[in-house]
């Protein structure tokens, strides 16, 4: 009760992953020279941050659908008030934003560019909160999972010569995420319409959107081979196909079954199985 629910409303375990996955794109630019142990700080403080913050403002913008659909959670229950976790997640989202301008000052070579980044991506993780009634915010959550390559790449640098392999990668992880969550959109058609929210299905039909989960799944390889010739890493080749494969296997599936829910649901856990090992994939670009 009280901070213990804040805290966990905070989703520590994402929230670390995503700390963690910020440092690790940073070493994988560093070409995994160690930075300094301030730059590893920061990196790791604003993934926690603003994904934290994007969880508390989320909840605070649910809090009247929990309050149908899930009365035990902390705000609807009453065990912590909700405007409280509006300011907590703005000041969470906010202080990622000074770290970096302080990083700034503390690091001039570094210049102001990471601190942009992470404005950007804060703006986005926060705007998906308050704009889900559209079928574009699935879009939002695409982009926000490119945040953790594009930071580690401009906080490291940016190293001009991998710039091309980071355009690649960051289209390829902005695509199979919409894929899943098209895919998890498919299973919440009833609870969205109840809640007002127009999701790709409800907008433009099951049919068009398990065509688009196909059409993503078939793009992943090429996707991946693409981002290969930008890199050259054989780690990177076969982890990466392994995982493009996977993702394919996934949509087809989807695709097949479009209203099977349980179907979906095993292809939701799926695709994010695979997108851990592209993210691995990622992690050994270097080598």
């Amino acid at each position: 009760m009280g901070l213990r629910d804040y805290v966990a409303m905070t989703r520590p375990v994402n929230s670390l992953m995503s700390g963690l996955g910020a440092l690790m794109a940073l070493l994988v630019y560093r070409g995994y020279t160690p930075p300094g142990i301030l730059v590893a700080v920061v990196a790791t403080a604003t993934g926690y941050l603003s994904t934290a913050a994007s969880m508390l403002v989320n909840d605070y913008v649910d809090a009247a659908v929990d309050a149908v659909n899930k009365p035990w959670k902390p705000i609807p229950s009453g065990r912590v008030s909700r405007e409280t976790t509006r300011s907590l997640g703005l000041a969470l989202a906010v202080s990622s934003i000074v770290l970096n301008a302080l990083l700034a000052l503390a690091e001039p070579g570094l210049g102001w560019l990471p601190a942009l980044v992470v404005a950007v991506y804060t703006l986005v993780g926060l705007a998906y909160s308050y704009l889900r009634a559209h079928w574009w915010s699935h879009l939002l959550v695409s982009l926000s999972t490119t945040g953790p390559v594009v930071y580690g790449y401009v906080l490291a640098g940016p190293p001009q010569g991998k710039l091309a392999f980071t355009a690649a990668f960051t289209v390829l992880v902005f695509l199979v995420t919409t894929g899943r969550e098209v895919v998890k959109a498919l299973q919440d058609v009833e609870g969205d319409k109840k809640a007002g929210y127009k999701t790709i299905p409800i907008v433009f039909g099951a049919e068009a959107s398990r065509r688009l989960v196909l059409v993503i799944g078939a793009s992943a390889p090429f996707l991946a081979l693409v981002a290969y010739a930008f890199n050259g890493s054989t780690a990177f080749l076969v982890l990466i196909l392994l995982a493009a494969a996977a993702y394919l296997h996934q949509a087809v599936k989807a695709y097949s079954r479009p209203t099977d829910k349980k179907v979906l649901e095993d292809a939701r856990v799926k695709m994010l199985a695979s997108m851990v090992l592209g993210l691995v994939a990622f992690w050994a670009s270097g080598l």
